[in-house]
């Protein structure tokens, strides 16, 4: 199995940015990650009915040492511990971590979907995953990532923010 494991994260409550290297430092804290490639942080408008403010989203390409349910669970308990409550679906989150592509595996067993169900059709979701590896292919649908963004609408704004690097301080 290929071993390309891709998390998408995502804020839009409180300090976002902050939000989002809370969670890549707790992520890469942990022994059984290994964090191999971050992307560039970008502003992003919600695919959600719900008004909301807009989201900055990354994504982090990760080792790990365990199996697909175990880096579920890992990420649920991280959300948790910083407060996310799954109120509203869709709605504003002070975090949300999600598996977007575990390798090549395909998996569909509730609670878990590999790859992320909606991944093909979130810019927001396919434009980080591709800045780190334009090479990516969808598992399931077998069509290059990059592929599917021609057929996702101008209402998904996605504006990379230049100058805003991870930092190991914030």
């Amino acid at each position: 199995m290929d071993n390309k494991i891709f998390i998408g994260i995502g804020s839009n409550t409180g300090n976002s940015y902050k939000n989002c290297i809370i969670a890549i430092k707790r992520i890469s804290s942990d022994t059984r990650a290994s964090l191999r490639s971050i992307s560039s942080f970008y502003s992003t408008t919600p695919v959600s009915d719900i008004e909301q403010d807009d989201f900055i989203n990354c994504a982090v390409e990760i080792d790990w040492r365990g199996n697909p349910r175990e880096l579920l669970q890992f990420l649920n308990t991280i959300e948790s511990s910083m407060g996310r409550i799954r109120e509203e679906k869709n709605g504003p989150r002070i975090i949300d971590l999600d598996i977007l592509l575990y390798g090549d595996a395909v998996i569909e067993e509730a609670p878990l979907s590999i790859p992320h169900r909606e991944l093909h059709r979130r810019k927001f979701a396919i434009m980080p995953c591709i800045e780190i590896d334009p090479g990516l292919v969808h598992p399931s649908l077998n069509k290059p990532l990059g592929s599917f963004l021609s057929g996702i609408g101008d209402d998904q704004r996605v504006l990379k923010l230049e100058g805003i690097p991870f930092s190991e301080d914030t």
